[in-house]
């Protein structure tokens, strides 16, 4: 008996699939000469399993901001058909800052997503992550985030969803006048900011994209000085200094989270392989 489910699934199932995805993903920067880090529950994974962490149902990249760009571009011509790349530039309802690679004929579908009109494919996840100064981290946070809350108040008309922005009524407000431009506008102006953000190295980065109030800015040498380590029998690059990322994100990685923690974190509702 499976100890994870992804709806009908063993967990292992849909783990495989996540894994065809990133041999896909590596394959395209390889041969480009495309610096990436495994990210997250990934290289918690590679560096703790050499796979994956047992009830994890993702897989995250993580790539500096120009490493990123040149990805997008090469992408286009060198993604197999069997495989879609989907961000707020290949679909103006794509409602995230950062991009999937999806599997062409599957579903996983996310509760938050169900009512969107994009790729509800399996997926991995990829994350620019932006050069930044750290006296003005909260402006450029707050720039991209009152856009980005502009967008889901956009989306959540276009679909006729309940609007369920839980920020206080100032920053409502603001998302709300926001939204009264067109949504392609809004995410041109959120990847002008971002593209901005990164015309003067720093010593510092941070994921602009997708922040989160417990990731710390960390030194850009971070994703700069790569090794190689094992992933589902694979070698994938991953940062050289990944102790010091992974204790920034989870503390002590020698402890196990509490049990009830322990469970697939992206609220599946529908999945087909």
């Amino acid at each position: 008996m499976c100890q994870y489910k992804i709806c009908q699934y063993d967990i292992k199932e849909v783990q495989k699939k996540l894994y065809l995805i990133l041999l896909e993903f590596d394959r395209i920067c390889r041969k480009n000469n495309i610096k990436y880090s495994l990210e997250g529950g990934t290289l918690l994974g590679a560096v703790k399993y050499k796979g994956f962490v047992p009830w994890d149902d993702d897989i995250d990249i993580i790539m500096e901001r120009k490493e990123y760009e040149r990805f997008l571009k090469v992408c286009k011509r060198e993604l197999n058909k069997d495989f879609y790349l989907q961000n707020n530039r290949s679909n103006k309802h794509f409602p995230l800052n950062y991009s999937k690679i999806h599997m062409n004929d599957t579903l996983y579908v996310q509760e938050s997503t169900k009512h969107l009109r994009i790729h509800q494919g399996i997926f991995i996840d990829i994350f620019p992550v932006d050069h930044i100064f750290k006296p003005t981290l909260r402006l450029q946070i707050a720039l991209v985030g009152a856009l980005s809350g502009a967008r889901l108040v956009k989306l959540n008309r276009i679909y006729k969803k309940k609007e369920s922005v839980r920020v206080n009524k100032f920053k409502l407000l603001i998302y709300h006048g926001l939204a009264l431009l067109p949504i392609s506008c809004i995410n041109l102006f959120i990847d002008i900011i971002c593209r901005m953000f990164n015309i003067f190295k720093s010593k510092y980065v941070y994921e602009v994209c997708n922040p989160n109030r417990n990731f710390k800015a960390l030194n850009s040498s971070i994703y700069q000085e790569l090794i190689e380590l094992q992933f589902m029998g694979g070698n994938f690059m991953a940062s050289k200094h990944y102790e010091d990322f992974l204790e920034s994100r989870f503390g002590d990685i020698g402890r196990l989270p509490p049990e009830e923690e322990r469970q697939p974190s992206h609220k599946i509702i529908k999945c087909k392989l």
